[in-house]
């Protein structure tokens, strides 16, 4: 029987995921209506992917399958904890990321090549640097916060950060351009973290908390978030022709992606609790079956209504009717890849319910085969004739393919560990 206090958390959780879910869709429909399709909005998302694609790895979902068991047994154990050595340790991991996110997205600035904007994209690659960093490290405490079993508490800090870079999104793009979209970013992340992980940072009293470098599992944080670096590789690869191509794949995957953000990734959440408790095939069988559905549904509806629920989305200021028209087009070119998307987002999850130190061997084993894959895919298109449009739907149905093939190999490992077990 869940206690009143849990009820509450999951109506608060529940309530605040679903007004974020809006306020992002909402981001893009600004973007959508100030950008349009523009040659420099689709460089600055090239640009953009790469620390979007080192947040996934290194934020959110990803950061919390690594972190969050250790918090909550140290908050179970002991009334007050010391954060100071965690502080110092995510600062240092912040530098890092920062300098290695300048050492990919320099290049990406000099392969764009646009003269009259060179200067703009160094600053651009400086802040979303900046970005991923207080990204990084406002995440650590975020997660910390759920490890006290502070949930109300982090579904307000969230929602708050996306509120107030959204209310900013418009004003500061409309005057500033591109640079304003990362301005409103940062008011974002400034006022969760004057309201909300300040006082965290002053807690030196207690058992100290230590965090190191193997704490983070990456394998297990590649396979945990396959599905949105599947879409950022792709995405990458989709801009890669110096042109626009990039603006009509990111606009097909925000309202694709819609459907894995609202209801898989849901799903998979009350499978992942379910299953750490006690091993149902029936479950994982279900899953699935609602994840093919699930596929073949949007397929359908992106093949029946996709020019009308794009042009009733999108269709509005900078956003033009052939805008409409080519994202369309992208959409239904990619929708099916997003079937074999949803259905390893499923059956990775028995896998993801075993304790880390079980499936250690395996998500190294299969977290290579999964970047090999990517390696393999871009070296190819180097020798290829392929339009980075063609190359973008290549990687995304090669690599949705290959995640759904480990994720049956993943019900099979988990299936023989938890028999042992």
């Amino acid at each position: 029987m869940l206690s009143n206090k849990s009820v509450i958390d999951f109506l608060v959780m529940f309530g605040t995921n679903l007004i974020k879910k809006i306020i992002g869709f909402a981001k893009e429909v600004i973007l959508a209506s100030i950008f349009g399709s523009s040659l420099l909005y689709a460089n600055f998302l090239l640009l953009r992917t790469a620390s979007d694609l080192f947040a996934q790895l290194f934020n959110g979902n990803a950061l919390q399958a690594s972190l969050l068991s250790k918090f909550s047994k140290l908050y179970a154990n002991y009334d007050m904890v010391s954060l100071s050595m965690v502080n110092n340790i995510s600062k240092r991991i912040m530098l890092g990321l920062f300098i290695i996110s300048q050492l990919v997205q320099l290049p990406i600035v000099w392969y764009i090549n646009d003269p009259n904007n060179t200067y703009l994209f160094v600053f651009i690659s400086i802040i979303l640097g900046l970005i991923l960093s207080i990204s990084f490290y406002s995440s650590v405490f975020l997660i910390i916060m759920q490890g006290k079993g502070e949930f109300q508490k982090h579904s307000f800090a969230t929602t708050i950060d996306m509120f107030m870079s959204t209310i900013f999104l418009y004003p500061f793009s409309y005057f500033f351009g591109v640079i304003g979209i990362l301005f409103s970013r940062l008011i974002g992340f400034f006022t969760m973290i004057y309201k909300y992980l300040r006082p965290m940072f002053n807690a030196v009293e207690g058992q100290k908390a230590v965090l190191k470098i193997k704490d983070f599992s990456i394998s297990i944080m590649l396979l945990g978030n396959f599905a949105n670096i599947i879409i950022l590789i792709s995405r990458f690869v989709a801009g890669l022709g110096h042109d626009n191509n990039i603006t009509f794949f990111n606009y097909s995957v925000v309202l694709l992606n819609a459907l894995l953000t609202a209801v898989i990734l849901n799903i998979n959440t009350l499978v992942l609790a379910k299953l750490a408790i006690q091993k149902n095939l029936r479950l994982i069988f279900i899953s699935f079956i609602i994840a093919l559905l699930l596929g073949l549904s949007l397929v359908y509806l992106i093949d029946i209504y996709g020019f009308v629920a794009i042009q009733f989305v999108f269709q509005r200021g900078a956003f033009t009717l052939q805008d409409t028209v080519n994202t369309v087009a992208y959409a239904k070119d990619l929708s099916v890849s997003f079937i074999f998307i949803f259905i390893a987002s499923s059956l990775f999850q028995p896998f993801f319910s075993l304790e880390q130190r079980l499936i250690k061997r395996q998500s190294n084993i299969m977290a290579s085969i999964f970047v090999f894959s990517i390696l393999l895919l871009l070296i190819f298109f180097q020798f290829s004739s392929f339009s980075s449009r063609e190359s973008s739907l290549i990687m995304i149905y090669t690599l949705s393919i290959v995640s759904m093939l480990l994720s049956f190999f993943s019900v099979f490992k988990y299936l023989n560990i938890k028999s042992d077990i």
